[in-house]
């Protein structure tokens, strides 16, 4: 029983310790239930775009040449913009009722920060 303990505790400590390195310090005298888990930006210009409800699809192209789309609270974003947002969450097979329109894969994003097209 004393093992099982110790490898437990082994675990959750380990597991601690990984979580610890995602987050990012506060930049004020915060509890540690304000810090926020660092999220990367992902970015790249607007191919295609559709206003559904609250909400703006967005196809978007990487420098790799791969696209992809996105869904993000309705923005003025225009064809042809560089954008640069945060993942939020990634489904697979979604259907907008709104679009009559399957996604085989979409990213909900936040914090859109877009450079216009000149």
């Amino acid at each position: 029983m004393k093992k099982i303990n110790i490898l437990l505790t082994l675990a959750f400590l380990a597991f601690n310790a990984q979580a610890q390195e995602l987050k990012i310090a506060p930049t004020h005298n915060a509890s540690k239930a304000e810090e926020k888990i660092v999220k990367p930006y992902y970015q790249g210009e607007v191919i295609s775009l559709e206003h559904a409800g609250g909400y703006t699809y967005l196809e978007v192209k990487e420098h790799s040449e791969q696209t992809f789309w996105i869904a993000i609270t309705r923005t003025e974003v225009q064809l042809g913009d560089y954008i640069r947002f945060q993942k939020e969450l990634v489904t697979k097979n979604f259907k907008s009722k709104t679009l009559n329109k399957t996604f085989e894969e979409l990213m909900f994003a936040s914090n859109l920060q877009y450079r216009v097209k000149k």
